[in-house]
């Protein structure tokens, strides 16, 4: 299994708004084959911190999430409203 876990702040004034647009990218990353759990959601406290958690059957599956059109439109649209960087690490689970 992939895991993959981490975040990145999103400027104030654009909240609400990827809070909408996050869920329709949600739903799709969670349709498609392979997706164990997707879930994003917002850090307890002060900053817009918004956290995401993706578990992955396997490698192909993963990569085929990150070639996936909402996937690219997604990271795109992220870029125009973040605060900073993003991070994240991966896992590599078995058994």
């Amino acid at each position: 299994m992939i895991v993959i876990h981490g975040g990145v702040l999103i400027e104030p004034d654009h909240v609400d708004e990827v809070a909408r647009v996050a869920v329709g990218f949600e739903a799709a990353s969670r349709a498609e084959a392979g997706c164990v759990e997707y879930q994003l959601s917002w850090r307890v406290g002060p900053s817009a911190s918004l956290r995401l958690l993706e578990i992955w059957e396997d490698e192909a599956s993963y990569l085929a999430h990150t070639e996936a059109e909402h996937t690219k439109e997604w990271s795109a649209y992220v870029s125009t409203v973040a605060a900073g960087a993003p991070a994240f690490t991966r896992y590599e689970l078995e058994g």
